[in-house]
């Protein structure tokens, strides 16, 4: 009996030893991951093939306080986790989620200290000590509210008494039936909200309901919502994917800030054409299969990338000559093993600086159709669009005055809450007030006129092409690939389609050419397929085929549905749902959100110039043909981004909304405007000039790149 009390206690002394709590000390880390190998499920041997190990033997220490550097100076350790795939998990992996092997590998050394007690016992659990923020959760259903039934019940004017308000949001004050001592909320700390209030420019916006949010609002609620909760560390996925530049500008400065006081630590997901903001210390790039590519401080990770762009651009005698040899030698190792690819070279090394390669053109254009002739849309008091005049045909007049003709390409600008959401929603009828405001669609009101019978909602939507985030959250997720596209021709998502035989093999066609995206299982994932004569690849060896490869090649559409795929993916096809029935307009509100470069380049292509490399000999006339050979000229494109690079180059008209962007900096007045013949909006120059105040265009000396319209 002794012996086997002696047995246990030796065996029990480490355990209880590595709960109890540890005096603080600088070297003691906030997280540490020593030769971790990650899996979702617990490996049983047999899974291999659906279970694949993540980041194998995975390495990482977040130090919890500054460390002191060579000059004896405390410095703090800002990260970014940079790639186009693969980046949620490694955050899932740092918040304690995934099967850690060995399970010791994994630990928070911080969180049992003395400090973190005395702090907030809560704290000593890692689900509340560090919060996770994934902007992959569309419209403003992300945060709660029960205005999510249908698209139009964010503009309706009936409030449930579930549609809280951004304040009762922040406050915690969200339960019919608070807990005693949360009547009024759960945040006690009224100091830390309104410096969260003001920092995120949320002020204007506390008793408007979340469901009304739009885009960008909905993140800067969903981040202040965060900091509220005071944790130790934040993890953000892609925070600024969906801000205008302005914004984008004030919340790196916000976490900038933050994460100088190390309240709380942050550690960033980016996609690789995003900006990495320049206080970032240390990153992480993310390779193929879930394995780290290159890890450490920024000086680093640059040489490597460095190297890595002589090797996507096939100059690696450069490489040889002016890096560091082992660089290179790992690079090339990596490339060998399948960490790197050449398409993953090309999404972290490219040069987002473009300028237009050609003279671009003004389609011919047709008759009217979508008109609008003052618009003005008004809750109450608020004015949400419309609220400016502007001289219109030689005379000053209120509201929105705006005309798209066949073969027109728009792009729409503004800052979050300009009402660019709101414009779209008056084209689509989601907007209720579109019934009673001077909106005219392909000719006709939506009531009838005297001796005129108004579109009806169904020839209405068959003549348009849509894409937003809005149709992403309420996309059934049950529909297969294949199914998700064919909708496009039904008059509601899961009513059924009226297809024929021309329809279903433009639909084959579709997901033939984005088979590399969408099919998990395609050998080539991530390569484009053989683009010709594409300034946007000129690095990709041409192939060509001249048959049309069997059905079996599209398989994977009818068995893996809309829900099983990545946003990415979703918002792909989407993008493909909004064109494959050639609409007379397509409005594409923010569709490349989320994509990597290469596939948000594939997808301009796909606007531009259609399915061309992938020829399909016609049995008949012998001759090598396409399917789709991008919107014609009896086709209107209405597109809303924040991105430059996300704007094709073939759009000549552009339309910003005026905005108060709420700080210093002046605001934004209206401004419609069409692009010289040699300007393109991913032109980093056009697209500042079409962004800049009016003070700053006015004194302006340069050439101006567009012209602006009456």
């Amino acid at each position: 009996m002794l012996l086997r009390t002696k047995l246990a206690y030796r065996t029990l002394r480490p355990l209880a030893a590595s709960f109890h709590p540890v005096r603080l000390v600088s070297s003691v880390p906030l997280v540490r991951i020593q030769d971790g190998t990650f899996y979702r499920q617990y490996p049983t041997g047999d899974d291999a093939a659906t279970n694949p190990p993540l980041y194998p033997k995975f390495n990482f220490n977040l130090p919890s306080k500054a460390e002191i550097s060579d000059k004896n100076e405390p410095k703090l350790q800002h990260w970014a986790i940079v790639g186009p795939s693969g980046r949620t998990d490694l955050l899932d992996i740092l918040r304690g989620q995934h099967i850690c092997l060995p399970p010791t590998a994994r630990s928070y050394p911080y969180l049992l200290t003395d400090e973190i007690a005395a702090k907030d016992p809560e704290l000593r659990y890692a689900a509340n000590a560090i919060q996770y923020i994934g902007f992959s959760g569309e419209g403003s259903g992300a945060i709660g509210g029960t205005r999510g039934a249908y698209l139009s019940a964010r503009y309706e004017s009936l409030r449930e008494e579930t549609d809280w308000t951004v304040e009762q949001f922040l406050r915690g004050q969200t339960s019919l039936n608070p807990m005693e001592g949360e009547e009024n909320g759960t945040v006690h700390d009224e100091e830390l909200l309104q410096e969260v209030i003001n920092d995120l420019h949320l002020s204007e916006l506390l008793s408007m309901p979340v469901a009304n949010l739009s885009n960008g609002q909905t993140r800067r609620a969903r981040i202040a919502k965060a900091l509220l909760r005071k944790p130790e560390l934040l993890l953000l996925d892609e925070p600024f994917m969906g801000l205008d530049p302005a914004t984008v500008r004030s919340i790196s400065s916000l976490l900038h800030r933050l994460a100088d006081k190390s309240s709380p630590r942050l550690i960033l997901a980016l996609r690789p054409q995003d900006t990495v903001p320049d206080w970032i210390s240390h990153m992480i790039v993310v390779g193929n299969s879930n394995q780290i590519a290159e890890q450490g401080t920024r000086d680093e990770v640059s040489q490597s990338l460095a190297v890595w762009k002589d090797l996507a651009n096939g100059t690696t005698m450069k490489s040889e000559e002016l890096a560091d040899k082992a660089i290179l030698r790992k690079a090339k190792q990596d490339l060998k093993s399948g960490v790197l690819d050449q398409q993953l070279l090309r999404d972290i090394t490219t040069n987002h600086v473009k300028k237009a390669s050609q003279t671009y053109d003004t389609l011919p254009e047709g008759e009217p159709l979508i008109e609008m002739d003052g618009v003005r849309v008004q809750y109450g008091d608020k004015v949400v669009l419309g609220d400016w005049n502007k001289q219109v045909n030689g005379q000053i007049q209120d509201g929105l005055h705006w005309c798209v003709r066949r073969g027109q390409r728009w792009a729409i600008l503004g800052a979050n809450g300009s009402g660019k959401t709101t414009l779209l929603s008056l084209i689509t009828s989601d907007h209720p007030q579109t019934y009673a405001l001077p909106i005219k669609l392909f000719g006709c009101s939506r009531l009838p006129e005297v001796g005129k019978p108004g579109i009806s909602i169904f020839e209405l939507q068959s003549r348009l092409g849509h894409s937003s985030p809005e149709i992403h959250a309420f996309f059934p997720r049950q529909l297969t690939i294949r199914a998700s596209l064919e909708s496009a021709f039904a008059e509601t998502f899961l009513t059924k389609p009226k297809l024929d035989y021309e329809r279903d093999l433009d639909v084959s066609a579709a997901l033939r050419f984005f088979r590399s995206e969408l099919d998990p299982n395609h050998s080539d994932k991530g390569l484009p397929i053989d683009i010709t004569n594409n300034a946007m690849f000129p690095n990709i060896t041409t192939r060509r085929k001249s048959y049309v490869p069997p059905d079996s090649d599209i398989d994977y559409a009818d068995n893996i549905t809309f829900g099983q795929m990545t946003t990415a993916q979703q918002r792909i096809v989407l993008f493909l749902r909004a064109l494959i029935h050639k609409p007379d307009v397509v409005i594409l509100d923010e569709p490349f959100s989320g994509l990597t470069a290469s596939q948000r380049d594939k997808c301009l292509q796909y606007i531009e110039q259609g399915d061309r490399s992938l020829s399909i000999r016609s049995t008949a006339a012998g001759k090598e043909t396409s399917r789709y050979n991008g919107l014609s000229a009896d086709q209107a494109l209405v597109l809303i981004s924040h991105v430059k690079e996300e704007i094709p180059d073939s759009v000549r008209h552009f339309m910003r909304l005026p905005s108060d962007l709420g700080d210093s900096t002046e605001p934004l007045d209206f401004r419609l405007g069409i692009l010289k013949e040699t300007s393109v909006l991913s032109d980093s120059k056009v697209w500042e000039t079409a962004w800049c105040p009016p003070s700053q265009f006015r004194k302006s000396r340069a050439k101006k790149p567009f012209e602006i319209l009456d």
